[in-house]
């Protein structure tokens, strides 16, 4: 018996559609695990606003703000840099790295200076210890260490900002654990905030210009290791953030870096109080 070429085809295509809608369905399982994790749940904006507010500095406190890469201070602590200035508090600035991961240290480097005197903090108060960029998770950790508390102890700040341990690029996570180590050992208990930049892929959610609503915490970082405060922004500190941030135009090439930056610009940044930092 002789089976017409028609019939054969709708015979084969029948033969073969469980195992086409089984494929599909898997994809689609895969896909949405793949966007479960790189999508992580955040706080409601409702409840972001109910954190407690950061003590902000008094005119006369020493700031001192650890910044992994020229950028990395105007879009965790932009507003808090502009207000502290402000009110008169002396913030200086520790650039760790040189910025020259694509090979253009003097371009960033200019971009760090334009943006931090946005924030109202001089040129004086910037320090650059010009460590390898993408580096420090295999820098000798006594050079980074020797590094940092050289820092510490010579400006003597009232308080600390640095980068949280949970950060997912190595050398923010690098930096934040040298300073918590260098800080348990210190005599002298200051006041610490971590700030987090990088945390899965699309975090900051929505990873886009978004200056109206709130930034919220991812929920898988709400534990008893860590208290997140806010930062509420005046109309003129976000303002001044913005600009600060648009100064930043060798990376705002980049559209994947651009969605970022962008989406740091809020109406309130958010700072982490490590609980047991100090802990006997």
């Amino acid at each position: 018996m002789i089976i017409p070429a028609k019939l054969k085809n709708q015979f084969c295509k029948r033969k073969y559609l469980p195992f086409v809608l089984t494929a599909l369905i898997v994809l689609s399982i895969i896909a949405c695990c793949i966007y479960a994790s790189a999508v992580p749940p955040v706080m409601a904006q409702s409840s972001a606003g109910s954190l407690p507010d950061v003590v902000m500095s008094q005119s006369g406190q020493r700031i001192l703000i650890f910044s992994p890469h020229p950028d990395d201070e105007t879009i965790a602590v932009g507003g808090y840099i502009a207000r502290s200035t402000a009110a008169g508090a002396d913030v200086r600035i520790v650039l760790v790295t040189d910025g020259n991961y694509h090979h253009n240290e003097p371009v960033r480097y200019s971009e760090f200076k334009q943006a931090t005197q946005i924030l109202g903090v001089p040129e004086s108060n910037l320090v650059f210890l010009g460590l390898p960029d993408g580096k420090l998770e295999t820098l000798d950790k006594t050079t980074l260490s020797s590094a940092l508390k050289a820092q510490i102890e010579q400006y003597d700040p009232d308080i600390v900002i640095c980068p949280s341990i949970k950060d997912e690029n190595p050398d923010h996570a690098a930096i934040g654990k040298t300073v918590e180590e260098i800080l348990k050992a210190d005599p002298h208990q200051r006041t610490v905030y971590e700030y987090l930049i990088h945390y899965k892929y699309i975090w900051p959610r929505p990873r886009e210009l978004a200056p109206k609503i709130p930034l919220s915490p991812p929920i898988h970082l709400l534990n008893a290791d860590s208290m997140w405060e806010k930062v509420p922004l005046s109309p003129i500190e976000e303002n001044l953030k913005s600009e600060a941030i648009h100064v930043y135009r060798s990376q705002l090439e980049n559209e994947w870096l651009k969605g970022l930056f962008l989406s740091s610009i809020r109406t309130n940044e958010l700072l982490i109080v490590p609980r047991n930092l100090y802990a006997k």
